[in-house]
């Protein structure tokens, strides 16, 4: 079966993909001595040349998944890592031809599955309209909020490093708060076109419209049911077209559900186990 390495954090944050992309997903390990040679193990960002090491010396199948562009900073590492892996998964098409470029194995698409439940859509906003803002450190710091008009709103900024601190719990609980969702991305940057969805994912399942300037592939993927264009004409959108925000976010859970449930991507992890096998 497919097993998962989650190594233990010893009380730090844990990734995201441990939480999307294994705890979602599949059966999860601490340590590679509860895997088998019946078994293709699972590694994510997290793990080292110590794992390989064990793993070819037990010869334990493994697939590596990447889930964000780290080349060049762990390029070594990974190098090794997909010298030996079985395949390799990841989260969207353009990180896929990136990665084929590095390697010759084969990549499979698994994009990553939403951790929400589904919410009721409502807008009833008040005399200022609350927004909110959710997003790594490092995409916020690309951001310059001057480049748009958002002195109308009462706007919470949530990232690792603050204002407001980042957990899964507070970003679920200031989306709820909120009247709609703003994710400026800078894309000239060399890792936004290989960022999967997961962001305007999680605020459709929660109900709300996102409001976004992102020419991401993926994110574009959504077009139909988010706002992808000029932030200040998005904002005005929001405020002026009730209805058609409302249906938008509507289906957009219905297609969140279609695509991107648990369950749909755990088939999709047991199809990749299948092809392997």
């Amino acid at each position: 079966m497919l097993k998962f390495l989650t190594p233990d954090r010893k009380g730090a944050q844990e990734p995201y993909s441990y939480r999307s992309r294994a705890r979602l997903v599949g059966e999860c390990i601490l340590e590679l001595s509860e895997a088998t040679q019946d078994d293709i193990v699972v590694l994510g960002r997290i793990h080292d040349s110590s794992h390989i090491d064990y793993l070819r010396k037990n010869n334990i199948r493994y697939v590596h998944d990447i889930c964000d562009n780290k080349w060049p900073k762990l390029e070594k590492l990974w190098t090794n890592t997909n010298s030996t892996a079985t395949a390799i998964t990841t989260t969207c098409d353009e990180l896929k031809q990136l990665i084929e470029t590095k390697t010759d194995k084969p990549v499979y698409v698994i994009p990553d599955p939403t951790e929400r439940q589904r919410e009721e859509v409502k807008w009833q906003p008040n005399a200022i309209i609350q927004a909110v803002y959710y997003g790594s450190a490092g995409n916020l710091k690309q951001i310059n909020w001057d480049d748009y008009d958002i002195y109308t709103l009462d706007l919470k900024v949530i990232s690792n490093e603050g204002p407001i601190m980042w957990s899964y719990d507070t970003q679920g609980k200031y989306v709820k708060q909120s009247d709609f969702v703003l994710l400026p991305v800078d894309n000239a940057h060399d890792m936004s076109r290989y960022k999967g969805n997961n962001r305007p994912v999680d605020a459709l399942m929660q109900g709300k419209f996102v409001v976004t300037n992102a020419e991401i592939p993926s994110w574009l993927k959504l077009k139909d049911y988010i706002w992808c264009g000029d932030i200040d004409e998005g904002i005005k959108y929001v405020k002026y077209n009730t209805n058609s925000v409302l249906e938008r976010v509507r289906a957009g859970q219905h297609h969140v559900i279609n695509n991107y449930s648990p369950s749909v991507i755990s088939g999709q992890w047991q199809q990749v186990y299948e092809d392997l096998t």
